[in-house]
């Protein structure tokens, strides 16, 4: 698992492969589309009757803990992370966000993550772990990212969050308090009218 931590805003000059594991990730994501979702044909950000589409990859997909109690809930935005120790130990072992569906992301929904970012310095946080399905990831000490504004880590190769498929990201909390973690990728939709017909900010199922 080969992976930089940098500042984002400074991600491309840290890591001048970014938009190649981006483009990586969005040949890999159409391909496996088209093979699951068959006959259906890719239609980039504008699919048409018979098409999938693509897009940023939304919050909505996810869960993670809600002040103040810290419970999972389908989040609204990168930014609604909560710690509290009314739920978990702090400082301990704490869920940071999990598919909304169970645990699972949702049907009809794939997504391809190059990377991690903090909307905020991460100081909260001194290791991460991340979980696909059955498939544990090793653990990663992020002491080094304190001293970053908008701290991120990306891999050189991504991973593939399929629908129905468990996803959890983990992490040991320092204290209480909230957090702003976003996934950094593409989601590929197969049916449009879900994202472009649907409310924004409406959860999506």
């Amino acid at each position: 698992m080969a992976y930089v931590i940098a500042d984002y805003s400074k991600i491309k000059e840290t890591f001048p492969e970014f938009q190649a594991t981006m483009d990586a990730m969005e040949d890999v994501l159409v391909r496996k589309a088209m093979a699951q979702w068959a006959p259906l044909r890719y239609g980039g950000l504008n699919p048409q009757a018979g098409e999938f589409g693509v897009s940023t990859i939304m919050p909505e997909l996810f869960q993670t803990g809600a002040y103040p109690t810290g419970v999972l809930t389908t989040m609204n935005t990168w930014g609604d992370g909560y710690i509290s120790s009314t739920t978990q130990t702090v400082p301990g072992a704490n869920t940071l966000m999990q598919g909304n569906t169970a645990g699972n992301i949702p049907e009809d929904f794939m997504v391809g993550i190059v990377g991690i970012e903090f909307l905020e310095p991460s100081s909260r946080i001194s290791e991460m772990r991340m979980q696909i399905s059955d498939k544990k990831l090793p653990r990663m000490n992020l002491q080094e990212a304190w001293c970053y504004k908008r701290p991120c880590v990306i891999w050189e190769n991504g991973y593939v969050l399929d629908e129905e498929t468990g996803f959890a990201l983990y992490a040991f909390a320092l204290a209480e308090g909230p957090f702003k973690v976003k996934l950094i990728g593409i989601q590929m939709n197969r049916i449009p009218n879900k994202m472009q017909s649907s409310n924004t900010g409406a959860a999506l199922t």
